[in-house]
Protein backbone atom coordinates (compact mmCIF):
# COMPACT_ATOMS: atom_id res chain seq x y z
CA UNK A 1 0.00 0.00 0.00
CA UNK A 2 1.29 3.36 -1.06
CA UNK A 3 0.19 6.43 1.33
CA UNK A 4 0.61 9.56 2.69
CA UNK A 5 3.46 9.73 5.10
CA UNK A 6 2.84 11.44 8.34
CA UNK A 7 4.98 14.00 10.17
CA UNK A 8 5.91 10.87 13.34
CA UNK A 9 7.46 8.92 10.82
CA UNK A 10 10.34 11.72 9.93
CA UNK A 11 12.80 9.19 12.36
CA UNK A 12 11.92 5.91 9.89
CA UNK A 13 12.51 8.46 6.40
CA UNK A 14 15.87 9.48 7.95
CA UNK A 15 16.88 6.41 8.51
CA UNK A 16 15.78 4.57 5.24
CA UNK A 17 18.05 7.99 3.53
CA UNK A 18 20.93 7.02 5.89
CA UNK A 19 20.82 3.46 5.05
CA UNK A 20 20.24 3.78 1.11
CA UNK A 21 21.81 7.03 0.75
CA UNK A 22 25.39 6.74 1.62
CA UNK A 23 27.03 6.15 -1.61
CA UNK A 24 25.13 7.82 -3.58
CA UNK A 25 24.72 11.51 -1.29
CA UNK A 26 26.68 14.52 -2.95
CA UNK A 27 26.62 15.32 1.02
CA UNK A 28 28.68 12.09 1.73
CA UNK A 29 30.90 12.15 -0.68
CA UNK A 30 31.97 15.83 0.32
CA UNK A 31 32.14 14.03 3.97
CA UNK A 32 34.66 10.96 2.56
CA UNK A 33 36.50 13.52 0.23
CA UNK A 34 37.38 16.01 2.74
CA UNK A 35 36.39 14.67 6.40
CA UNK A 36 33.68 15.89 8.69
CA UNK A 37 34.43 19.45 8.33
CA UNK A 38 31.56 21.16 9.83
CA UNK A 39 31.28 19.20 12.86
CA UNK A 40 27.49 17.44 11.70
CA UNK A 41 27.48 14.26 9.58
CA UNK A 42 26.12 13.94 6.25
CA UNK A 43 23.44 12.65 7.60
CA UNK A 44 22.08 15.76 9.16
CA UNK A 45 22.06 17.81 6.19
CA UNK A 46 19.81 14.84 4.71
CA UNK A 47 17.58 15.20 7.41
CA UNK A 48 16.93 19.24 7.36
CA UNK A 49 16.13 18.19 3.48
CA UNK A 50 13.86 15.48 4.54
CA UNK A 51 12.17 18.00 7.11
CA UNK A 52 11.59 20.69 4.02
CA UNK A 53 10.05 18.00 1.76
CA UNK A 54 7.73 17.35 4.95
CA UNK A 55 6.94 20.69 5.73
CA UNK A 56 6.50 22.47 2.51
CA UNK A 57 4.35 19.54 1.03
CA UNK A 58 3.16 17.25 3.27
CA UNK A 59 1.05 15.34 0.73
CA UNK A 60 3.65 14.80 -1.61
CA UNK A 61 5.43 12.66 0.32
CA UNK A 62 4.30 9.23 -0.07
CA UNK A 63 5.51 5.57 1.62
CA UNK A 64 5.13 2.68 0.43
CA UNK A 65 4.29 0.30 3.34
CA UNK A 66 4.76 -4.21 3.21
CA UNK A 67 3.57 -5.93 6.41
CA UNK A 68 3.58 -3.08 8.40
CA UNK A 69 6.58 -1.68 7.71
CA UNK A 70 7.76 1.38 5.37
CA UNK A 71 9.65 -0.43 2.61
CA UNK A 72 10.75 2.77 0.86
CA UNK A 73 9.59 6.71 -0.05
CA UNK A 74 9.47 9.62 -2.87
CA UNK A 75 9.10 12.85 -2.02
CA UNK A 76 7.78 15.84 -4.45
CA UNK A 77 8.23 19.69 -4.30
CA UNK A 78 6.38 22.11 -6.89
CA UNK A 79 7.67 25.50 -8.28
CA UNK A 80 4.38 26.29 -9.42
CA UNK A 81 5.81 29.51 -10.38
CA UNK A 82 7.20 27.35 -13.19
CA UNK A 83 4.94 24.75 -13.46
CA UNK A 84 7.35 22.18 -12.42
CA UNK A 85 7.23 19.10 -9.99
CA UNK A 86 10.58 17.78 -8.92
CA UNK A 87 10.92 14.57 -6.94
CA UNK A 88 14.33 15.05 -4.84
CA UNK A 89 14.14 11.73 -2.88
CA UNK A 90 13.47 8.28 -4.04
CA UNK A 91 14.69 5.52 -1.76
CA UNK A 92 14.19 1.69 -1.22
CA UNK A 93 15.28 -0.13 1.83
CA UNK A 94 17.75 -2.91 0.27
CA UNK A 95 15.78 -5.41 1.66
CA UNK A 96 12.61 -4.78 -0.33
CA UNK A 97 14.76 -3.76 -3.63
CA UNK A 98 14.43 -4.98 -7.12
CA UNK A 99 10.64 -5.96 -5.97
CA UNK A 100 9.44 -3.00 -7.90
CA UNK A 101 8.73 -0.37 -5.38
CA UNK A 102 11.04 1.82 -6.57
CA UNK A 103 8.65 1.89 -10.02
CA UNK A 104 5.37 1.98 -7.94
CA UNK A 105 6.60 4.98 -6.05
CA UNK A 106 7.65 6.52 -8.59
CA UNK A 107 4.52 6.03 -10.91
CA UNK A 108 2.71 7.37 -7.73
CA UNK A 109 4.38 11.02 -7.89
CA UNK A 110 4.48 11.10 -11.11
CA UNK A 111 0.68 10.92 -11.27
CA UNK A 112 0.79 12.82 -8.19
CA UNK A 113 2.46 15.51 -10.09
CA UNK A 114 0.65 15.48 -13.48
CA UNK A 115 -2.91 15.61 -11.52
CA UNK A 116 -1.22 18.45 -9.80
CA UNK A 117 -1.61 20.31 -13.29
CA UNK A 118 2.62 20.57 -13.83
CA UNK A 119 4.08 20.56 -17.32
CA UNK A 120 7.07 19.62 -16.35
CA UNK A 121 8.83 16.80 -14.17
CA UNK A 122 12.66 16.89 -12.97
CA UNK A 123 14.86 14.48 -10.89
CA UNK A 124 18.49 14.39 -10.45
CA UNK A 125 20.75 11.68 -10.02
CA UNK A 126 24.61 10.81 -9.59
CA UNK A 127 26.22 9.57 -12.61
CA UNK A 128 27.48 6.73 -10.64
CA UNK A 129 23.91 5.83 -9.57
CA UNK A 130 23.18 3.43 -12.36
CA UNK A 131 20.22 1.55 -11.14
CA UNK A 132 18.40 4.64 -10.53
CA UNK A 133 19.24 6.48 -14.06
CA UNK A 134 17.95 3.33 -15.70
CA UNK A 135 15.04 3.30 -14.20
CA UNK A 136 14.67 6.82 -14.77
CA UNK A 137 15.12 6.25 -18.17
CA UNK A 138 12.82 3.45 -18.53
CA UNK A 139 10.02 5.90 -17.17
CA UNK A 140 10.40 8.47 -20.07
CA UNK A 141 13.26 11.13 -18.42
CA UNK A 142 15.39 12.20 -20.79
CA UNK A 143 19.05 13.48 -20.18
CA UNK A 144 19.54 17.44 -20.75
CA UNK A 145 22.56 18.35 -18.75
CA UNK A 146 25.21 17.20 -16.97
CA UNK A 147 26.45 18.56 -13.55
CA UNK A 148 29.47 18.15 -12.02
CA UNK A 149 30.01 18.66 -7.89
CA UNK A 150 32.43 20.79 -6.77
CA UNK A 151 33.68 21.13 -3.22
CA UNK A 152 36.65 22.99 -0.95
CA UNK A 153 37.24 24.01 2.42
CA UNK A 154 37.22 27.48 2.59
CA UNK A 155 40.51 27.37 4.56
CA UNK A 156 42.44 26.63 1.07
CA UNK A 157 40.70 29.37 -0.43
CA UNK A 158 44.17 31.97 -1.69
CA UNK A 159 42.41 35.27 -1.92
CA UNK A 160 43.90 37.03 -5.42
CA UNK A 161 45.25 39.77 -3.15
CA UNK A 162 47.93 37.76 -1.93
Amino acid sequence: MIRTASPGEIAVLIDIIRITFEKVSIDKSIEDHFGNLIGKPWIDRKAVDIRRDLSQNPEGVFVKVLDGKIAGFITIAFDRDFSTGRIPHLAVLPEFQGKGIGKELLHHALQYIKDSGMKLMRIEVLAHNKGAFKLYREFGFEEVAEQLHLAMPVSKYKSLKS
